[in-house]
Parts: structure tokens; C-alpha cells; sequence
């Protein structure tokens, strides 16, 4: 199963996100709930923005150049922090 994870240590909000952005599971802590209404929204949507990029990579990793045809973005600066994080020995 590919999904891409994303998390924030000061607001301690977690999402996990399938390729194309898909919700799969979302966590809040008491710190997240002070941000309040909006800020709690704006925080969240760059989360899952995060965690989309880092699905939709891994699923082109898989699938190859017929990802754009799937409708799954892959924004150069978001790959760019994704493929920080990609393990020397699942590259190509």
C-alpha cells in the first residue's frame, strides 16, 4: 500500500494520505486544538499537502512517467523535501 505520512512535533498533528490525497487517518493532540478554527484548518491542508507530495512520489517511483496520467501532481519544491527523506536504497 503506498501512502505518504506528514507530521508536525509543534502542533502535534499527524496525517497519512494515499496517493492523489486521500485521508487515511488524521491525529490531533491537546496542542492542536489551541491553534483554533482556522489556524487548525490551514494547518492541516499543509500537512496533507506535505504527505501527497510524498504518496504521489512514491507512487511514481512505482508506476513511472504514467503518474501525471493518474491526475497525481508531483510539485518539484514538495519532491525536492521528499526525496530527503527517501532511503538511498529505494532509489533508482
Amino acid at each position: 500500500m503506498i501512502k505518504g505520512n506528514a507530521h508536525d512535533p509543534d502542533t502535534g498533528i499527524s496525517v497519512e494520505v494515499g496517493p492523489g490525497g486521500g485521508l487515511r487517518d488524521l491525529a490531533l493532540d491537546s496542542r492542536s486544538l489551541r491553534l483554533g478554527q482556522s489556524g487548525l484548518a490551514r494547518a492541516i491542508l499543509a500537512l496533507v499537502e506535505t504527505a501527497t507530495a510524498r504518496a504521489n512520489a512514491r507512487a511514481a517511483h512505482v508506476v513511472g512517467d504514467e503518474v501525471s496520467a493518474l491526475g497525481l501532481d508531483v510539485r518539484a519544491k514538495l519532491v525536492e523535501s521528499v526525496e530527503d527523506t527517501t532511503p538511498e536504497t529505494w532509489r533508482v
